[in-house]
């Protein structure tokens, strides 16, 4: 079995997360500008759970699962909402690649620009660690990182006044009006990952039905987004998202080609959603 087979793995919840984070106002080019938003698509208690599946020629593999979910919590004295995605192979993948990933964001909950966040990857014997702290007031993100072969490092970055970590951006975007968008406008969004600033968009395809595993068909939006070249992806817009066309705005399906076979991310369950998903014929 060739080690490429599965080495997207390396990245699961970046690939989920950077997908999954939609829309910025179709008007604004280039960078986010007004970061000012109410939350009202998600609440305390909502908790998503994908499977993620490899495709080489025509057989789809299941090798590991994303969950996410929302909580209240503090951090310095300061209320906040605790964002939490995990994500891990199955057991019987472990042999292979065990991959055991956290990634976490303590955000404000009128704003939900990130406080804090932290990454906490063990991949194949591999560990390392990312903490940011932000400082909206004074524009500067301070970065903790370690890694399992090196010591501590430290440094200070400078950040747009409209700047997320790979969690706070998903949730904040939920929250965006989209009855605006036209086919084919692109959403610009800026994010801090892996201690640098990156300004990525998705392009917004209209509407479609889509069945999600035994759940049944249900009314989305589609998006497809821009990636990067590297080790792991092709390059262009070649990855494709589907999130519901409701109040939720919930990502029920992603899927992008890579450098040997195809991934995809699927829906299998919901629970404390702050409003009813309608699902139509199985």
């Amino acid at each position: 079995m060739n080690f490429s087979y599965l080495k997207f793995f390396r990245r699961l919840l970046g690939f989920i997360l950077l997908v999954a984070a939609l829309l910025i106002n179709h008007s604004v080019r280039g960078q986010m500008a007004d970061c000012k938003v109410q939350n009202f698509a998600f609440q305390p208690g909502e908790e998503a759970r994908y499977q993620v599946s490899y495709n080489w020629f025509i057989w789809w593999t299941d090798v590991g699962e994303v969950n996410f979910s929302v909580r209240e919590s503090m951090v310095s004295d300061i209320p906040c909402l605790h964002l939490l995605a995990v994500g891990a192979t199955y057991k019987s993948w472990d042999w292979f690649f065990k991959v055991r990933d956290r990634y976490e964001s303590w955000v404000y909950p009128e704003s939900l620009k990130p406080i804090v966040f932290n990454r906490d990857v063990y991949e194949g014997g591999y560990a390392f660690k990312h903490l940011y702290v932000f400082n909206h007031r004074k524009g500067k993100a301070y970065l903790h990182t370690r890694k399992s072969d090196k010591p501590l490092q430290k440094d200070t970055l400078e950040i747009p006044g409209c700047t997320f970590d790979i969690v706070s951006i998903l949730y904040y975007v939920r929250n965006l009006d989209f009855s605006e968008y036209a086919i084919n406008d692109t959403i610009p969004i800026t994010i801090l990952l892996d201690n640098e600033i990156y300004n990525i968009y998705f392009r917004y395809l209209g509407t479609e039905t889509r069945k999600i595993w035994d759940m049944g068909e249900i009314d989305c939006m589609k998006f497809s987004a821009m990636l990067i070249q590297g080790s792991v992806f092709k390059g262009g817009e070649k990855m494709f998202l589907w999130v519901t066309n409701d109040k939720n705005r919930i990502p029920v399906y992603i899927e992008s080609p890579i450098i040997v076979g195809s991934v995809r991310a699927t829906l299998i369950d919901i629970k404390g959603n702050r409003y009813p998903l309608e699902f139509g014929k199985k």
